[in-house]
């Protein structure tokens, strides 16, 4: 009788365990369907209310266009100025807001289309480089050349991750450079896939370790400087970090404060052309001699190396002094490449005459309008940063006529 009673009050406590749990789970349920409920509405609150600050913002992004392009005295200019960059400041944080939204509740999908990987980080490169040459920050391109010229991926996402560590560099960096690198890590043979690493680097104010740590929550200003007010939601290398990650790649981070940071970004994307990126022999510019002054070791050293690995004999030359001038004087050159920051002004009008039949090429920054005279000494004009492309059939066509 007492095992039986002893057996019952078990039974008992076994059921009244399971209702317990039962509970729990439920409890559980439901607040994983209120989670879901409360994520649903704040992800449709925020595509409404982005939709809303649009329509009218779109208004004031049009008719400030307009009104650059009416006469304004300086005062009116500056007006202009700042209520387009409060403007622009506006309609990113809406942008940033809803792309948080969309990868909060899983909405962000990946597309995959060809498109021309090279031309792509190029043309960013381009849209950003005037405002860091303003800063005399040197904007230079690497290229590997075995990246073939279609991909298969997103275009608009890897557009936007590379933009926000490009406007990242020029925002922080005053002095020295950015270098856009982009590197092939898989290996050529594979016939399916192909692993490109594109990385940035430059010479800004750099982080802290503890910086870093920080670096790819949501809404967090890690740089804080009496000097320079930088502003921004906190918002882009977070979504940065997560556009990556959906596309299966990694984000890596290195930097020293006041030295510099440098983003490295590791994505696999579909081969859909064997076409390589520069479509000539190694040794195109074979018995091509070329001379190259450059006061940006980096940029010497690059552009040499493009040139030399198509077959270029190439002499180096960082600085416009009387060794440039015999040089250019007493030996023959098919090209003379001349950056326009290392030209000396007051020895180039000293030598002028020496140099009217020489065959010169200037590497201008983009944006700089070069007119006149001096504009007359030169055949063509090569924009920096360089494209690999554009830098080889300039000598081609010039050079080997």
């Amino acid at each position: 009788m007492k095992d039986t009673i002893e057996t019952i009050k078990q039974q008992r406590e076994l059921e009244l365990e399971v209702i317990k749990l039962r509970l729990q789970s439920y409890n559980q349920q439901q607040v994983i369907v209120l989670s879901e409920q409360a994520l649903k509405q704040k992800t449709e609150f925020i595509a409404m209310l982005s939709h809303e600050i649009r329509t009218p913002m779109n208004g004031i992004v049009t008719m400030t266009d307009l009104l650059k392009q009416t006469t304004l005295e300086e005062d009116q200019q500056h007006y202009v100025n700042i209520l387009e960059s409060s403007s622009d400041a506006l309609m990113a944080l809406v942008d940033n807001l809803l792309d948080i939204s969309k990868l909060e509740s899983g909405h962000m999908m990946i597309e995959k289309h060809p498109f021309d990987l090279i031309n792509t980080i190029e043309d960013l490169v381009y849209a950003l480089s005037p405002k860091a040459f303003k800063n005399n920050v040197e904007v230079i391109l690497d290229i590997e050349s075995d990246i073939p010229l279609f991909v298969i991926g997103d275009a608009l996402k890897i557009r936007q991750v590379i933009m926000n560590l490009l406007q990242n560099a020029v925002k922080f960096t005053h002095e020295g450079e950015i270098l856009v690198s982009l590197l092939l890590l898989s290996p050529v043979e594979d016939e399916q896939n192909l692993t490109v690493k594109i990385s940035i680097r430059d010479t800004g104010i750099g982080m802290s370790e503890e910086q870093i740590a920080q670096l790819f929550e949501n809404y967090v200003q890690v740089h804080h400087n009496e000097h320079h007010q930088y502003g921004g939601t906190g918002l882009g290398l977070a979504i940065t970090k997560s556009l990556v990650e959906l596309m299966k790649g990694t984000v890596e981070v290195t930097s020293k404060k006041d030295v510099g940071s440098e983003f490295s970004v590791s994505i696999e994307f579909e081969r859909y052309t064997d076409l390589p990126s520069i479509p000539f022999e190694k040794d195109v510019l074979k018995d091509v001699r070329i001379l190259l002054i450059d006061n940006n070791t980096t940029s010497l050293e690059l552009i040499s190396m493009m040139l030399s690995d198509w077959g270029a004999d190439v002499s180096l030359i960082s600085e416009m002094n009387d060794v440039f001038f015999n040089t250019i004087q007493h030996e023959h050159f098919d090209v003379c490449l001349l950056d326009l920051d290392s030209i000396d002004m007051e020895a180039w009008e000293h030598h002028q005459e020496m140099l009217q039949d020489k065959p010169l090429f200037l590497l201008a920054p983009l944006g700089n309008k070069i007119e006149g005279e001096f504009r007359a000494l030169f055949q063509t004009i090569i924009t920096k940063p360089i494209r690999k492309l554009h830098l080889l059939n300039t000598i081609l066509a010039k050079a080997k006529k």
